[in-house]
């Protein structure tokens, strides 16, 4: 079986050393945390993978593809413009897999304006998939409102890429351990002013509890800094910018200091969730992180601050608080993660479900799940 792939890459970013900032930014969609659902997607699906971008025409394919996969995230916003995919669905007329598709808003009563384009995009997929993997309830609501109505809600791929049944209890277990004792992976850099005080407080974290680290998605002014990179004038502009949003607005060369000794942009995935192995815990503003974290067996925990982060904190049973509980817990992890009230026998059986309602989509869509997902598909028996 071959399948178009819409992708960078497979969860690895090749030989970044040879390159620099930028080229790992344009590697991984400019966010590097994309890589995680890849990565998933590219673990579920027995078949040979052609990538492809969203400016890929069908020409440019082999003619024995058998179906289109379409790992996603945020496609559902204001500025997407997704007509070439749309013109690609039209030009093959192939069986289509839709995986983790979010609608991007701040607040669930403020969703994204209607987008002709994606919903364009969003009805071609439906007419050739029996129902579109999206990510929440949010974005089934908004699709369901654009005329979309063959979803269902699985979050996101990218957690199912352990292939242990119990990894829930396992985190679980650590949880009861001492929590307040680091080091920490703190997944953040969330630059947005209706988190800059727990952006700030997150780095305090890093700074006060010796080895934890940094681990940063975007931007790519960080991570310049970070690698000793030169940058051009609005790249230094974004990047004081971006010192005086995490508190430091005085001291440039403490900020730096910071970066060189913590900071962590992954180039693979497997090296991502080997390195987050070191830490106690891992408490982030991003969502991904979370997910990485959580696959890598330590308990992770998210700090909701949008439609994205809600729904699928939710939908996919991982420890989360609100903005709000992170200020009145900030000083104590353990306090964090007793006020997320996290199951691990909950968690697990929610991913099981979802990896077998997975094996649904693709059976019908007629594309041949990998052992992996069967394997994560069938309950344990007890």
């Amino acid at each position: 079986m071959k399948v178009a792939f819409l992708a960078s890459n497979l969860g690895v970013v090749s030989q970044p050393w040879k390159s620099n900032g930028r080229y790992l930014m344009e590697a991984t969609g400019h966010n590097i945390g994309n890589m995680a659902f890849w990565y998933a997607a590219n673990m579920l699906v027995d078949a040979e993978k052609v990538l492809i971008r969203w400016d890929t025409k069908a020409s440019q394919l082999p003619k024995d593809l058998d179906a289109l996969v379409f790992p996603a995230a945020n496609f559902i916003n204001a500025t997407a413009k997704l007509d070439g995919l749309t013109k690609l669905i039209q030009d093959l007329d192939l069986p289509c897999l839709l995986l983790g598709i979010g609608a991007q808003a701040e607040q669930e009563n403020a969703p994204p304006p209607r987008n002709e384009s994606v919903i364009g995009f969003l009805r071609e997929v439906s007419k050739r998939t029996s129902q579109i993997c999206v990510r929440g309830d949010f974005t089934q609501k908004v699709c369901a409102e654009w005329g979309i109505d063959n979803t269902v809600v699985l979050g996101c791929p990218s957690i199912l890429m352990n292939p242990r049944h119990d990894l829930g209890q396992v985190i679980e277990r650590k949880i009861g351990a001492a929590l307040n004792t680091g080091p920490y992976a703190i997944h953040a850099s969330v630059i947005k002013q209706s988190v800059i005080n727990i952006e700030r407080d997150m780095l305090r974290l890093a700074r006060l509890n010796p080895g934890s680290t940094y681990v940063v998605q975007r931007p790519i002014e960080l991570i310049k800094q970070a690698l000793g990179e030169e940058m051009g004038d609005a790249e230094m502009a974004s990047y004081n910018r971006f010192a005086d949003f995490l508190g430091f607005e005085d001291n440039r060369p403490a900020f730096e200091t910071f970066l060189r000794t913590h900071l962590y942009a992954p180039t693979s995935i497997d090296s991502w969730m080997h390195y987050l192995q070191r830490f106690t815990a891992g408490i982030n503003t991003r969502i991904h992180g979370t997910i990485v974290g959580t696959n890598a067996g330590i308990p992770s925990l998210c700090i909701t601050h949008d439609t994205r982060t809600r729904e699928l904190s939710r939908r996919l049973a991982l420890p989360h608080i609100e903005p709000k509980d992170f200020m009145e817990t900030r000083f104590s992890i353990a306090s964090m993660f007793k006020r997320a009230q996290f199951s691990g026998e909950a968690f697990d059986a929610n991913r099981c479900a979802i990896a077998e309602a997975y094996l649904g989509v693709f059976e019908k869509a007629g594309v041949q799940p990998s052992r992996h997902l069967r394997a994560l598909g069938e309950p344990v028996a007890t």
